[in-house]
């Protein structure tokens, strides 16, 4: 019986240490290299390094954690992820440290999906380990297979069905079903009529689902971010409450967002208001608009912003325009900005219904682009 039952890898390889992981993987690699030739260009590996230390950037203690080599040159280098993320400009990073590779490639959780720039490569962990599955080596062929079985409890399970707020209360496991929520909507688009991707905010923390359609004005788009209502910096867990009573829900929001920018005064307030005023605020103040605005006032933080905001609000807008982000994000290395207005959607929908309520605003989008092509 011992001998066919399926190893335990839990505490070899536990979800939360992605180091173990990739020591885990290098051996596999090391003792039959043949699987993994099909995913890098059919390179036959023969040594693995491991933490490669990244020359020439300014973030301290970087390390490639993969680098593969066959003949003495380096064939593949692979970022291995399990449940943390990409930091900013890493891949890139790492792309210029390791400019002789003949590929590269992020391997990550297929149902935890990261947009990785060319020539980086999407690889998941379900696919490289079915390959391993099928080694002539025994030990590789179980260790695999065990280590397959393993990925299904990694990540919380959610369809269509699947309720907003019906979250774990412990910190990480919400912040996880959060992620999950919005992965799930990113793989399955609500419209094709708009691009889409799935990225972590500039604020960190929250995973955002992003929708966009270029304007004719150059490095300017209308943009929709979905993300969860309930701040980042109110995750702290709470003595009384749980998390399925604190989450608001999704909050779309929807603006112009201007990119390859290092200041946010650079940002085109009035044309804002005339795109709303076109399209939202026919009345001032949307009081029979049919979406869920926030209706609070936007006030910015940064003195910036909150002139550009101010000059709206005395022209007549509504106060509740010109939320989002400026210069705190402009003057980063993300070198944009966003403003607009804000919807909230009811915590209790399931995503099936998040993901209808999001494709109503396909025609929003589209109108705010024409609203921009007759303002210019």
């Amino acid at each position: 019986m011992a001998a066919t039952t399926m190893p335990d890898l839990r505490f070899l390889a536990p979800g939360w240490n992605e180091n173990r992981w990739s020591d885990l993987l290098a051996t596999l690699v090391l003792t039959d290299p043949h699987p993994l030739a099909q995913f890098i260009g059919g390179a036959m590996v023969d040594d693995v390094r491991r933490e490669v230390s990244v020359a020439g950037t300014a973030v301290r203690g970087e390390r490639l954690d993969l680098l593969l080599m066959a003949g003495g040159e380096p064939a593949a280098a692979i970022e291995v992820k399990v449940l943390s993320d990409l930091g900013l400009d890493q891949l890139q990073r790492y792309e210029t440290a390791f400019a002789g590779a003949d590929s590269y490639h992020v391997l990550h959780l297929a149902d935890l999906p990261v947009m990785v720039p060319a020539p980086w490569q999407s690889l998941t962990w379900e696919s490289l380990l079915a390959a391993f599955a099928t080694s002539s080596n025994s030990w590789v062929a179980r260790t695999a297979q065990a280590w397959r079985r393993q990925l299904d409890e990694l990540v919380p399970r959610v369809d269509g069905a699947t309720v907003w707020n019906d979250v774990p209360d412990d910190a990480a496991g919400f912040e996880l079903a959060l992620r999950a929520r919005i992965a799930w909507l990113a793989s399955h688009p609500p419209t094709d009529r708009l691009h889409s991707d799935f990225v972590q905010s500039s604020g960190g923390g929250q995973w955002v689902l992003r929708l966009w359609k270029d304007t004719v004005v150059p490095n300017l788009r209308v943009q929709v971010e979905v993300q969860e209502g309930f701040s980042a910096y109110e995750w702290r867990p709470h003595p009384t409450r749980q998390y399925r009573d604190r989450v608001k829900g999704p909050a779309p929001l929807i603006g112009l967002r201007l990119s390859d920018t290092d200041t946010s005064e650079a940002f085109d307030w009035e044309l804002l208001k005339k795109v709303f005023d076109a399209t939202v605020l026919p009345d001032g103040g949307a009081s029979h608009s049919p979406w869920p605005w926030q209706r609070t006032p936007a006030r910015p933080n940064h003195p910036i912003d909150r002139r550009g905001w101010q000059s709206i609000v005395d022209a007549g807008s509504a106060p509740w325009l010109g939320k989002g982000f400026g210069m705190a994000v402009a003057k980063q290395k993300y070198r944009e900005c966003l403003f607009g207005a804000r919807m909230q959607f009811a915590p209790t929908l399931t995503l099936d219904a998040v993901r209808t309520e999001i494709g109503k605003l396909e025609d929003l989008v589209l109108s705010m682009v024409q609203a921009v092509s007759d303002s210019t």
